[in-house]
């Protein structure tokens, strides 16, 4: 293989954690490759150390005027990359899969040996327009089928749901989140309690479709029945309704609500908590997904409570001790939540003036999920893709 590009349609500067990016194209350089990402931005170009690989494809702010650009200028860079160079890896999410059309007949006609691989990190995830959309995305799915050389999935549960009846007979490669282990080292941070209260966290994007307003209505039962708690939610504030919600039932001594703030400010946070919780509801586009935060609060040394859908129960084993599983089909999913939430609390022995610090989560994470180890997996199967019919 000569080089790697992935193409996003993403705003990088808008993104919650850009690790999956930038940890995929430091694992290619690392191993050897040139590797390049390109994407869109919102306000600011973002280079994350890596200037000479990350890529805006356009110049224009106007929205309307950078939408239609964006497009253009990821056509013709994919016609240059074959038409200039050949045994590269064109990799590009189900949104641009229509774009990448010209280059795969160009690549055909002159006889090149570039290789072209739909990589499908998440299904669509409003549930609003969940059908419809759904709809848009098994139609980009077959097209990738028909006409590209490989398949990448973030689990083998998406792959499983993706190529439902498809039939493919297409290469495919699982390669999950993972986690920045320098950045997450639980060995850098001390666990020194400042609180009294047994304190609940988040952090990512804030919306009610993460489940994250039914986390707070189960925190409220938890401090109705006299339990002394605080929740922690950091990030991008999606739903204003969460906000407003909290305000009209004056919930703020306890529920605490913050803005997106620097990845290298979590780990430090998330140390200094008691549980962290990931709320997701019953809906497929979780239950897909391979949540990066499960592997940085794990790697923190932090046992989770999440509900038992695939995402979870597909790669941790509830005797372990590193998951706490709730119902995620329970009529009363709030109640359902509260009640693990109060377990937890009256299992957890507040004698010990530290939170806690549990190496099993630890090693797990450091033995399989490090960015470095889920890389590898994407570097081995574009290397063979492109070996492939020499």
């Amino acid at each position: 293989m000569k080089a790697f590009h992935w193409f996003e349609a993403k705003q990088l500067d808008r993104v919650t954690n850009f690790s999956t990016e930038v940890e995929c194209i430091k694992g290619f350089l690392n191993s050897g490759y040139n590797a390049y990402f390109y994407c869109s931005f919102a306000k600011r170009k973002e280079y994350y150390d890596l200037p000479n690989n990350i890529i805006y494809l356009g110049y224009f702010k106007n929205k309307y005027i950078k939408f239609i650009e964006f497009k253009l200028r990821i056509i013709f860079k994919a016609i240059e990359i074959v038409c200039c160079s050949d045994d590269n890896v064109l990799m590009v999410n189900q949104d641009l899969v229509v774009l990448m059309k010209p280059a795969l007949w160009i690549n055909r006609l002159l006889r090149k040996n570039n290789k072209f691989v739909l990589d499908i990190r998440t299904l669509p995830t409003s549930p609003e327009t969940f059908e419809r959309n759904m709809r848009s995305y098994n139609r980009q799915v077959r097209s990738a089928v028909k006409s590209f050389d490989g398949l990448s999935f973030i689990t083998p549960f998406l792959e499983k749901v993706s190529l439902d009846g498809l039939n493919s007979k297409l290469p495919t490669v699982n390669w999950s989140s993972g986690v920045d282990i320098n950045l997450f080292n639980a060995s850098k941070y001390d666990y020194d309690r400042d609180t009294e209260a047994f304190r609940l966290f988040y952090h990512g994007g804030i919306s009610v479709s993460r489940g994250n307003l039914d986390l707070i209505k189960a925190s409220e039962k938890v401090v109705a029945r006299g339990y002394n708690i605080e929740l922690v939610q950091i990030g991008k504030i999606v739903d204003n309704s969460i906000r407003q919600y909290i305000k009209d039932n004056q919930l703020e001594s306890w529920c605490k609500l913050h803005d997106a703030l620097p990845l290298s400010d979590m780990p430090n946070l998330v140390a200094h908590c008691d549980l962290p919780v990931l709320p997701f509801p019953n809906f497929l586009a979780w239950r897909v997904s391979s949540p990066i935060k499960l592997m940085e609060y794990l790697a923190m040394g932090k046992p989770v409570l999440v509900p038992d859908m695939e995402c979870f129960t597909d790669i941790l084993d509830e005797q372990s001790g590193m998951v706490y599983y709730y119902n995620r089909e329970a009529s009363d999913v709030i109640s359902e939540l509260a009640d693990a939430i109060i377990h937890r609390i009256e299992k957890h022995n507040f004698d010990n003036n530290e939170f806690i610090k549990n190496q099993d989560c630890i090693d797990y994470v450091s033995s399989n999920f490090t960015w470095e180890k889920q890389v590898e997996n994407l570097v081995n199967f574009c290397v063979e893709l492109c070996q492939k019919n020499k």
